[in-house]
């Protein structure tokens, strides 16, 4: 345990450092630029998403993989590193010539986009794949450190609000920056910088599309949204909603370190006892649920406090955005369990039509939801989306593992409504009204016996052991 504790620490720190400097430098761009020019940012980074999945296609995921499974002398990293750089040139310059032709009738996000189009190439080069792969999560995270600090100082003594189209430039100075310190720290058998063996590329690409297709299409939850309320909305409602999502993934902190320390031994049970795998799963399902819920009762208390702070008043729109988006936490987190899962039992091919199915829907539910011209119909089939994404992964995963959260679904979503419910009517502050409704959830759940004595035994156990 002492090792996997470690482990997690230093993913959990990497991870979290990425996103604390994250986060800063969304206040920053924020308040700098205010809600249209930030808007125009965001918006850019998420053509540049969607770009970066064409860039990869999952070959971080399956080399990763092939670096774990393979003895140090048989690692053959330079096959994946220059696959890798090679994809990113050809989307560079095929993505520049459409984002050319399409936004043409906007100028300025054209040319925000193409610049951050450039990042593409330093990211080709970071090798985080190849320190997954061996376990040492340290130099991951001297990289992801080193990546936030200088991009978040130079914007802070470089960057004003004239400085627009600088904010690419920086961005991808810091991800060169961060790749740079991989590379020098690199110490496999294989040079990084050897020809590499180009006759297994199109197995690799096969092999990785469908772990990177899965992922592309259940990221659609975070790519789509800012794209969609920008065609059908405004850049100002872009700004507000990043805003507010951004807050939503601070939260999702949570989710990896739960993951990492309760489902970082899956595969292992997998082979070793697979019939004390539902079991086992069920408890974990049961608490993600619960503190994906904690986190949702949170962010819809502390929204009209926090965002005013954080951002400045301008941003007053994005205090009821949170209020929506917040109760994805919990489906997002029992979500995970079963893409974790589904992933740790080598079950790729359903992990990819689960995606395929529910990623589908989602787009389309999003794409209705901005079509009504409403922000709370735009916002609600988010919501709705995620939902529909975690029932698809769900169908699938019961084909090779049924757990036994049905009844703590089914349960505990009216529970976490008459929480909210029960605080938001009462005349309090609203952090009193906070207190009291997580106390009144944790009441409620543990008095229905949806949490038993033995889950929380259960918890410790695997927490302190």
């Amino acid at each position: 345990m002492r090792n996997l504790t470690a482990k997690a620490f230093w993913i959990l720190f990497s991870d979290g450092g990425a996103k604390l400097f994250g986060f800063f430098t969304t206040i920053y761009l924020a308040r700098t630029f205010g809600a249209d020019s930030y808007g125009l940012i965001v918006l850019s980074l998420s053509v540049m998403g969607i770009c970066i999945w064409f860039s990869d296609l999952g070959i971080q995921t399956l080399a990763t993989r092939a670096m774990a499974a393979s003895d140090p002398g048989k690692r053959t990293p330079a096959r994946y590193f220059w696959l890798k750089v090679s994809l990113s040139v050809v989307v560079i310059l095929v993505s520049a010539a459409i984002v050319w032709v399409v936004l043409a009738h906007n100028p300025a996000l054209r040319t925000l986009v193409l610049l951050f189009l450039l990042s593409l190439l330093p990211q080709s080069l970071q090798i985080q794949w190849y320190y997954h792969g061996i376990q040492d999560f340290k130099w991951i995270t001297a990289a992801n450190w080193i990546q936030g600090a200088l991009y978040l100082g130079c914007l802070v003594f470089i960057v004003s609000s004239d400085d627009l189209f600088l904010v690419p430039l920086v961005y991808s100075l810091s991800i060169l920056a961060g790749a740079l310190t991989l590379l020098i720290s690199y110490r496999g058998k294989q040079s990084l910088f050897s020809t590499p063996d180009f006759s297994k590329w199109p197995s690799d690409l096969k092999k990785s599309f469908y772990l990177g297709a899965g992922h592309f299409m259940a990221q659609s939850i975070i790519l789509l949204p800012p794209i969609l309320i920008g065609f059908f909305f405004s850049e100002y409602d872009v700004g507000y909603y990043s805003v507010a999502f951004k807050l939503v993934l601070v939260v999702m902190l949570a989710d990896k370190m739960i993951n990492v320390l309760l489902l970082a031994n899956l595969s292992k049970l997998w082979v070793e006892r697979p019939e004390d795998v539902p079991g086992q799963l069920s408890i974990v399902a049961r608490w993600m649920i619960v503190f994906g819920s904690l986190g949702s009762i949170i962010l819809f208390f502390i929204s009209s406090s926090i965002i005013p702070f954080l951002f400045g008043s301008e941003y007053g729109d994005s205090i009821i955005m949170l209020k929506y988006l917040c109760f994805i936490l919990p489906v997002t987190f029992l979500n995970s369990v079963y893409s974790y899962g589904l992933i740790s039992f080598g079950q790729d091919e359903r992990f990819l039509k689960s995606t395929l199915m529910g990623g589908t829907g989602a787009m389309l539910l999003m794409l209705a939801g901005g079509a009504s011209s409403l922000m709370s119909v735009m916002l609600a089939s988010i919501v709705a989306a995620e939902i529909l994404i975690t029932v698809s992964m769900y169908y699938q995963f019961k084909q090779t593992v049924r757990l036994d959260v049905t009844r703590f679904v089914f349960f505990g979503t009216p529970l976490l409504a008459i929480s909210v419910l029960s605080g938001l009517f009462l005349p309090v502050h609203s952090l009193l009204m906070m207190m009291m409704s997580l106390t009144a959830f944790c009441l409620l759940i543990y008095g229905t016996g949806l949490i038993p004595t033995e889950d929380i035994h259960w918890l410790r156990r695997r927490i302190t052991q």
